[in-house]
């Protein structure tokens, strides 16, 4: 039985795609740290991206969301770019950016592959899924406070209503 052997390319798109899928993997372990923040989680999703593209010994990355930056250490504006919005409920909120520091030969979108514009597009849209996850926390915690304030203001309310009609009850009399 002979193996089949895999070409110089093809294991180079292997290798490729295992990169992919381990900056995705990471990004979701990231985001299930308990008690991890926000500013976090961005932070260490920035410094997770470079090493999932083509050449990571060039690249840095950033991501800003509403106004705020996150970036790697040696992040430059200049040099040939790939970004992703970040859309939040049809609200657009930042975007994610690579960036090659040196010039490198045209591909598919410039010098990156195909697969890195679905894995920067799915690297958003995760960013984005994970502020809506936050926001909906949020939003839970704040309505249990408020119906935890309501419901003491309708026992005030019972108990107001209790002594209203004690101290009525002898006044009637």
């Amino acid at each position: 039985m002979a193996k089949s052997q895999l070409s110089y390319s093809e294991k180079l798109a292997l290798r490729e795609r295992v990169k992919e899928l381990t900056c995705l993997y990471g990004i979701a372990q990231i985001a299930g740290r308990p008690g991890i923040s926000l500013v976090e989680i961005l932070q260490s999703v920035v410094e997770l991206l470079p090493s999932a593209w083509q050449y990571p010994e060039i690249a840095s990355a950033r991501i800003t969301l509403d106004n705020a930056v996150y970036q790697t250490a040696r992040f430059q504006e200049a040099g040939q770019k790939q970004t992703a919005d970040i859309v939040v409920g049809d609200q657009p909120r930042g975007d994610v950016e690579i960036v090659y520091a040196e010039q490198k030969p045209k591909i598919d979108e410039g010098p990156f592959l195909k697969e890195e514009r679905n894995l920067i597009d799915e690297v958003s849209r995760q960013i984005a899924l994970i502020i809506e996850h936050r926001q909906a926390e949020e939003d839970k915690l704040n309505l249990y406070a408020q119906l935890r304030h309501a419901d003491r203001l309708a026992t005030i309310g019972v108990l107001a209503a209790g002594v209203a009609h004690e101290l009525n009850e002898p006044l009637g009399n």
